[in-house]
């Protein structure tokens, strides 16, 4: 196994140890992604990796190893999203909007993995504003699927879960609003997890949509996943969504005992013609396996998850649409040069600066909030997310972990995002959408394959501030796979 194959803990331990030193580290995996580069079916994963300074970081990583410092991401390389403040460099979510915008400020989840050592490599390749599920949707081009580059990685988080598949990176950091991290890890072979809403900052995140946003980690393996989540939760306190309340140890709770804890499958999840052969057999195993561990399975229900994807859309949109209302070429954005009047200002600052799915989702927020649909679809709407949550507060009454499959479906061919209903990809992206509307944390680790050999992902799902129940599980599931 190759040095840059290795998982976050286990390259720390070799750079604890001395078998290797960090700039040598940096440089290989830098090497690597400009060898990668030169294709024609290049991965594509980063926009733009910051080759200099990285090194540079990673020479003063390796002064501090050699002076007996001990922190968890100590010289390891990891990547963010690029829609993640770093304070001085580039940020642009994608968008041709942000072309040459530079952050003011670091984000606190990215400044927390640089307190404790980690070297950031690059910023990733996105959905343009994080809107879209495929990677196609950014400016900048499209992200190709490591394992089968005639693929998409999935999206909006496809550049850090191709990263990270691609051992371009050792981890990365991700945006999930509708499934934006775990569907791009189910697609990629990778773990991605979705904390609890209010258990990370979202602060330094461009936001989509506000009450569904939530900033996590992609990983190769579930103890990477739940350190990375360990350091970047926790109270901040310029941001108001975060919730004052102790961050446990999740690696320390990866003892792989899930004997007594019960899993709920949902017939919902099952019971419908969405999901692929493929898939539903090799959750069923996986389910099969934990079950052969002292899990106990548990028949649930969640009546209103059939409408999850309609209620996605609606709350999603809206809030696109509100807070996307700042990027009107004057005080953020794409400046159009011309003699134009107010109107055509904006016009050409938006048709320009912006790509069709992000003008789309604006344009459809803005007439739900008018008052031909606000009442009698986004109130509407808000309504059923409530029984949605009630859904789910009487199941995890009953159960410890709900498990489902990620996606229903495996990565699609590049090239035929438009090709495809889009209201089927809707409803195959509930899986995932449902958790944000409801809050709950989520995890997607790897679960075998399809018939063309593309991963397949399954989702652990606990309830509020509960992820380590979430992590045992999964960790169970990782190791009865291996």
């Amino acid at each position: 196994m190759e040095l840059n194959e290795l998982t976050i803990i286990q390259i720390r331990e070799k750079l604890k140890n001395k078998e290797i030193d960090a700039p040598t580290l940096v440089d290989s995996i830098i090497k690597k992604i400009e060898e990668d580069n030169k294709r024609d079916d290049k991965i594509y994963a980063y926009l733009e990796i910051f080759k200099e300074e990285a090194l540079e970081q990673a020479k003063k990583a390796q002064e501090r190893i050699n002076n007996g410092e001990d922190l968890p991401l100590l010289g390891v390389p990891l990547a963010i999203k690029d829609n993640l403040c770093y304070k001085d460099h580039l940020m642009t979510a994608s968008s041709k909007m942000l072309e040459g915008y530079k952050a003011p400020y670091t984000a606190p989840t990215v400044q927390r993995l640089i307190d404790n050592g980690a070297i950031i490599i690059g910023r990733t390749n996105m959905d343009e504003f994080a809107m879209g599920g495929t990677t196609e949707t950014s400016n900048y081009g499209v992200t190709r699927n490591p394992k089968n580059r005639a693929h998409v990685p999935g999206g909006s988080s496809g550049g850090s879960a191709a990263a990270v598949a691609a051992n371009f990176a050792f981890g990365a950091l991700g945006s999930d609003t509708g499934g934006s991290i775990r569907q791009p890890a189910s697609f990629c072979g990778i773990v991605g997890v979705k904390p609890t809403y209010g258990r990370v900052p979202r602060l330094g995140c461009i936001a989509m949509a506000s009450s569904l946003d939530q900033v996590g980690p992609l990983t190769k393996d579930v103890k990477d996943a739940a350190l990375m989540t360990k350091i970047i939760a926790g109270f901040d306190p310029k941001e108001s969504t975060t919730l004052n309340i102790p961050v446990p140890d999740y690696v320390a709770a990866l003892d792989g005992n899930i004997k007594g804890m019960k899993i709920g499958l949902a017939k919902e999840y099952y019971d419908t013609d969405l999901i692929s052969h493929d898939v539903k057999e090799n959750v069923m195993d996986a389910i099969g396996k934990l079950k052969d561990q002292g899990a106990e399975i548990v028949e649930i229900s969640l009546p209103n998850a059939k409408y999850g994807s309609r209620v996605y859309t609606a709350v999603m949109d809206v809030e696109v649409a509100s807070n996307m209302g700042r990027y009107d070429g004057i005080r953020y954005g794409y400046h159009p040069k011309g003699d134009f009047n107010l109107d055509e200002y904006y016009y050409t600052s938006r048709s320009v600066g912006l790509a069709f799915e992000t003008r789309a989702r604006i344009l459809f927020g803005t007439l739900m909030t008018g008052k031909r649909f606000f009442y009698s679809h986004y109130q509407h709407a808000l309504k059923v997310r409530k029984l949605m949550q009630m859904d789910f507060d009487n199941a995890f009454k009953n159960v410890d972990v709900i498990v489902s499959p990620t996606s229903p479906v495996t990565a699609g061919l590049l090239g035929t995002r438009d090709q495809t209903d889009s209201a089927l990809s809707f409803l195959a992206d509930s899986y995932v959408s449902n958790i944000n509307l409801v809050g709950l944390p989520a995890m997607s680790v790897p679960c075998g394959a399809d018939k063309n050999n593309m991963p397949i992902g399954i989702q652990f799902i606990t309830k509020q501030f509960n992820e380590v129940d979430m992590f045992r599980m999964a960790y169970a599931h990782e190791l009865a796979s291996k």
